[in-house]
This record gives C-alpha cells, sequence and structure tokens, in this order.
C-alpha cells in the first residue's frame, strides 16, 4: 500500500512538496503534457519523460488521470463521442507503453461540462452562513468545521431548491438523460476501452457519481449505490476494469461502507483510492466533507481492511479542509497527508 499525491503540472516546486510531504508517488493529470492538451491523446515519449522526471524526485507514477471533459460528447451522445472514446483508447496504450498501472477517466456528465457551477448563468449566490458556493447544487463551503475550519457540505432539501431555481439551460444543458441511456452511452465505450486496456496490460476505472444524489442536474446517475458500481465493473468481464473508489463518496451513499469495500476488495475491482472520511449521507439529508479523524468511519480500520486484502495500490488525499491561512490547499494536504503517513506506518507495522 502507498501514498499518492495528484500532480496537475509537471513543476519541480510540486514534484518537491509531493516527495517532501512523504507521497511514495503520484497521479499525473494527462492535461500537464502538452500532446494531450494539442490532441486529446497522450504522447507515448512524453509521459515516459515525464515518468523520468517524477522518478529523479525518488517517486514512482501510480495513475494517469483524464481531464474531465474528455468524456463529455461520449456521456451526453454528442457528434465527437466516438473520437472521445478514440483518444481514451489512445491515451490507455499510451499508459501501457509507458509502464503507467492505473488509467481513470470521468463518467459524471456534469463533471464534463465546461463552465463551472458558480459561473453558469442564474446559478445560487452563497446561502447565509457559508463562504461560497461548491462545485454543484445544493452544495456549499461553511465554516463547520473545528475551530471554524471550512468543510464542503452537501444538503439534499438545498439540492433540490437550487435546481428549481436555476435555469434549466444551466442546471442541465446537456438536456435530461435517462439511467438506461448513461449504460447505454457507458457501455458503447466499455466494448472498446477494456479490451484495449487487456491488451495494454493497464487497469482502468471511474471515480462514483459525486454528490450520490439518485437524480442531480438532470441525469439519472447510475454509480450512485453499491450496486451501480458493481455493475459498472462488471460491463465487460475483465479484471482490467475497476475504480477509482471514493471512499467519501461510497459512505455517503448511506450503505455498509465497509462491507460495500470488503466485496469490490474481494474481487479485485478497487485500484485507486480517495482516502476521504465524511460525516453524514445523502439518505440522511445531509453531509460535510469532514477531517479525517472527525467523520463516521474508523480510518486505521478502513486501512486494515484494505491491507487484509493485499491491495497493491495507492490512497490519495482528497477534499482538503479550509485551514487558517491555506492557499491552494497545502496546508490541508499536508495535514491529511501527516495522517494517513502515520496510519499506514501503524498498520503495516502490525504484522
Amino acid at each position: 500500500m502507498k501514498i499518492s499525491v495528484g500532480l496537475s503540472e509537471l513543476s519541480e516546486a510540486r514534484m518537491r512538496y509531493a516527495k517532501q510531504m512523504g507521497a511514495h508517488g503520484v497521479s499525473i493529470g494527462a492535461y500537464a503534457l502538452d500532446s494531450y492538451n494539442q490532441t486529446g491523446w497522450v504522447d507515448v515519449g512524453e509521459l515516459k519523460s515525464a515518468k523520468s522526471a517524477v522518478a529523479a524526485h525518488g517517486l514512482d507514477v501510480f495513475t494517469l488521470r483524464l481531464r474531465p471533459q474528455a468524456t463529455h460528447d461520449i456521456l451526453t451522445d454528442g457528434p465527437n463521442a466516438q473520437r472521445e472514446i478514440d483518444n481514451v483508447v489512445a491515451c490507455v496504450r499510451a499508459a501501457g507503453e509507458a509502464g503507467v498501472p492505473f488509467l481513470y477517466y470521468n463518467l459524471t456528465p456534469w463533471r464534463s461540462l465546461p463552465t463551472a457551477w458558480g459561473d453558469m448563468p442564474g446559478a445560487p449566490s452563497p446561502e447565509p452562513g457559508s463562504v461560497s458556493v461548491g462545485s454543484g447544487p445544493g452544495r456549499y463551503y461553511r465554516p463547520n468545521g473545528r475551530g471554524g475550519a471550512v468543510l464542503l457540505t452537501h444538503r439534499g432539501p438545498l439540492a433540490e431548491r437550487d435546481q428549481t431555481t436555476t435555469p434549466e439551460e444551466s442546471v442541465a444543458p446537456y438536456g435530461r438523460i435517462m439511467a438506461d441511456q448513461m449504460w447505454d452511452r457507458i457501455g458503447r465505450m466499455y466494448e472498446a476501452v477494456i479490451p484495449a486496456a487487456e491488451e495494454a496490460g493497464v487497469n482502468v476505472g471511474a471515480h462514483p457519481n459525486d454528490p450520490p444524489e439518485p437524480i442531480y442536474r438532470g441525469v439519472e446517475q447510475v454509480m450512485n449505490t453499491v450496486d451501480g458500481l458493481n455493475r459498472l465493473v462488471d460491463l465487460v468481464d475483465s479484471p482490467r476494469s475497476g475504480l477509482l473508489l471514493c471512499i467519501g463518496t461510497l459512505h455517503e451513499m448511506g450503505e455498509d461502507t465497509m462491507a460495500a469495500m470488503d466485496s469490490l476488495l474481494s474481487r479485485g475491482k478497487i485500484f485507486y483510492a480517495h482516502f476521504r472520511n465524511p460525516k453524514g449521507t445523502v439518505p440522511g439529508g445531509d453531509y460535510q466533507e469532514d477531517f479525517l479523524d472527525e467523520g463516521d468511519l474508523n480510518m486505521m480500520d478502513v486501512m486494515r481492511l484494505y491491507k487484509s486484502h493485499g491491495y497493491t495500490g495507492a490512497f490519495d488525499p482528497d477534499h482538503a479542509q479550509g485551514i487558517e491561512g491555506d492557499e491552494g490547499g497545502r496546508i490541508g494536504f499536508a495535514w491529511e497527508l501527516g495522517y494517513m503517513r502515520a496510519l499506514l506506518k501503524t498498520v503495516m507495522d502490525e504484522g
């Protein structure tokens, strides 16, 4: 088991930061590579050079993550859907040639939009008691954490209100998407991507729907339940088809989080994990993305569970809490990384 940090740019400063904070490796955003930005697919030589630059800092490359917008037409049935599928396949092959073990992509339609929720025409302003608007309806940053730390919160009634009071063209500019349509579109993509992943020797997967509301921004979400996650990884039968599992999002679904992870781990379907511990659930009406030691889960028990299954992937800190004087989440992520390092050492030393 390893600890990873995401890099959206391949600067010396960011790589030093990752090493100094105790990460064993990194996930690279494909958008840090010029070839990807210019063509939509990754040049193998450039990816190998990026791996060498990371290795010079004593770090591994665990993951290649594609831009969320890279699957927009796949998910919305747009005119460029086939081109996007071809680009994903090309990126999978490049990852295989460069020796990157895992690649993940976005399968949530609203995350593929080019415009952030707060910038959409008619989107709500910050709620009383909130600091700013979050990434979607019902999501607001509030000073709810200990000592007034700013946390991302999600409240179901506010999500429903925000979606009914905001213009339809801002809520769901791609129109309404039903569950069977989502499965058809994802299935078409998987019929091309999973065989390519097998040939390349690369594991692939997606992040669950976050927030895991049944319907969000015009979409009947299909990866908002444990059953949905199991259906996704079984769409095309392959050991290469799995998940970037966000532990926090899984818990927010309101099901048995530990039992779900136990099952997915036993099937070898978790390739990478976002290490997050929220307080509350969607069925409960609201949740907040709290500090690792203050959420609903015992994160040492979580790490023990992964160890018991011989998990060889990485844990990534996720959604840093807003700490006084922090800029860009650097302090928040450093706090998470320190906590994760302590948990990992304790669990590994138990033998």
